[in-house]
């Protein structure tokens, strides 16, 4: 009779602390996915900033395109219908003028254009990470489901199964932070 007893505080002692490793486990997903969720919101923001970067950069190297060909457009009508009676030291002042207008706005296009580009592989850079946070997160809040099934249906299936799903959560966030 007594060994019956000791088997039954065993017992009990064994699911108490089961239900605390479940607990436990429960905690760190939590906590895994509440900085997957930080990182994911984070990366969402500094996409959404780039891209609005990438816009604002196209814009302006299509204005600098624009103001290129009016100039264009002025230095061809000067060359095919000169005024009558120019000063051809005027003329050739106003030609030269045109010129180095229309060589610095390609300048600038090349410039604007290197630098949209730079911004629009930062935009694809902080997508992928929010990509890959948000994906760790959807597994966490998967594993925390299911570790907190099994704490109150007492079934160590589910937190087994808890625990699998949680580890690929946080090892996608690892593989997310490998690339930032």
């Amino acid at each position: 009779m007594a060994d019956n007893k000791t088997d039954e505080t065993k017992d009990k002692d064994f699911s108490k602390r089961q239900t605390q490793l479940i607990a436990l486990t429960a905690l760190i997903l939590a906590i895994c996915a509440t900085f997957a969720s930080l990182y994911a919101g984070a990366n969402a923001s500094r996409g959404i900033l780039a891209q609005n970067q990438v816009s604002d950069g196209w814009a302006y190297y299509q204005a600098k395109g624009i103001r290129q060909t009016i100039y264009s457009s002025q230095l061809e009508m000067l060359e095919l219908d000169p005024p009558a009676n120019p000063d051809p030291a005027k003329l050739e002042a106003l030609k030269k003028d045109y010129n180095e207008t229309i060589d610095r706005y390609e300048k600038e296009r090349d410039n604007i254009k290197a630098d949209t580009q730079a911004k629009e592989k930062d935009r694809d850079h902080f997508l992928e990470l929010n990509k890959g946070f948000a994906g760790s997160l959807t597994y966490l809040q998967i594993a925390i489901l299911l570790t907190s099934l099994a704490g109150l249906m007492k079934q160590i299936g589910f937190w087994y199964a808890g625990i699998a799903i949680g580890a690929f959560g946080v090892y996608n966030f690892v593989a997310a932070m490998m690339m930032v």
